[in-house]
């Protein structure tokens, strides 16, 4: 039994080396193909990951968020709120809230709600980044308007749904306490190894601007690379309709866009035409009034000599300037135009 055991120890040794060379390969394959071709990729690298994590024992988390992470919080010390520690695990929380919204718990993914305010009050508990909230802030969130003890009662029931429907994943997990109240206030048990999409964007947004301050461009876009990949969709997009979303929507999707420019920038700066291309058109998939965008794409077609692609960005944004903001394109955009028309150099 022994040497069956090394044996296999071996055998997930040797599939993590071709695990982090086909994770390169599949980099590259996502960077110079278009979408399908990249999300097939992406499909392949969770495969490799989950195998990666197999023979690793260490890392639970989704590859792209192993490129560069905040360090993980330590196991808490017996007495300690939340988990003991003479428990023999700490169950995993994954929570993506980027898109559609999706929780996995120990890499099993939860397709059943017993309730969707549920899902909404982990989505807000998630957002607090392991901060106390107090029953209050949480019954105004949920239940705007309504009158407090059908509120608070409301919440309790929602409370018990939740601590049912992640301890439903896993035995060893049924009777964790998931959500704990102290004080009036609610929060994840900070015992749990906690991991959020949105908390991995903003660490690697944050982690490219200091590289950028600190004139290590290359490095930089890296992390913006990592940030902007981690961006499936905007925050909690299959919930628009919830107040307690909307501002944290726009400021994650501003973000977004301030990382699509700067990538955008490095390109163009580059002589990389067609890596700017790409994130300029990514850009106007989330704001069609993007006139940076459409100026990038005009330079760079110019560039590239196909002035007619240039000309016909140029119309599309004068359209769409029109259309959607009853205004006519900016001096530069103009004036970049008559440079294509009169076949200038730009």
């Amino acid at each position: 039994m022994a040497s069956q055991y090394e044996n296999a120890i071996q055998l997930l040794k040797l599939i993590r080396v071709d695990y982090q060379r086909a994770r390169k390969e599949l980099q590259d394959v996502s960077s110079h193909f278009g979408d399908r071709e990249a999300t097939a990729s992406k499909h392949l690298s969770t495969a490799l990951d989950a195998m990666a994590h197999a023979s690793s024992g260490y890392d639970k988390r989704p590859i792209i968020s192993t490129l560069q992470t905040p360090p993980s919080k330590p196991r808490l010390q017996e007495g300690e709120i939340g988990q003991s520690a003479s428990e023999e695990y700490a169950p995993t929380l994954e929570v993506y809230c980027l898109g559609t919204f999706q929780v996995r718990v120990d890499w099993k993914r939860i397709d059943h709600w017993r309730s969707l305010k549920a899902r909404s009050l982990l989505g807000f508990l998630t957002a607090q980044q392991g901060k106390p909230v107090p029953r209050d802030v949480l019954m105004e969130a949920l239940w705007p308007g309504c009158e407090p003890s059908l509120a608070n009662n409301n919440l309790k029931a929602v409370v018990r749904a939740l601590r049912q429907t992640l301890g439903a994943i896993h035995d060893r997990h049924e009777s964790f306490a998931w959500v704990l109240f102290r004080d009036g206030t609610y929060m994840i048990n900070s015992g749990i190894d906690l991991w959020s999409d949105v908390d991995q964007f903003e660490y690697h947004w944050h982690l490219g601007r200091r590289l950028e301050k600190e004139g290590k461009l290359a490095e930089a876009m890296s992390e913006h690379e990592t940030a902007a990949a981690l961006y499936r969709g905007d925050y909690l997009e299959d919930n628009p309709y919830e107040d307690w979303t909307m501002l944290r929507r726009e400021a994650l999707k501003d973000i977004y866009l301030a990382i699509l420019g700067r990538l955008a920038d490095y390109s163009m700066n580059n002589s990389d035409y067609d890596g700017c291309i790409i994130h300029c058109q990514r850009i106007l998939k989330k704001d069609r009034c993007r006139e940076d965008a459409y100026q990038r794409l005009m330079s760079c077609y110019g560039h590239l000599g196909q002035r007619s692609r240039a000309i016909s960005w140029y119309r599309l944004c004068e359209k769409t300037i029109k259309t959607e903001l009853d205004m006519s394109p900016d001096r530069q955009t103009v004036s970049l135009y008559q440079k294509l028309l009169n076949d200038e150099e730009i």
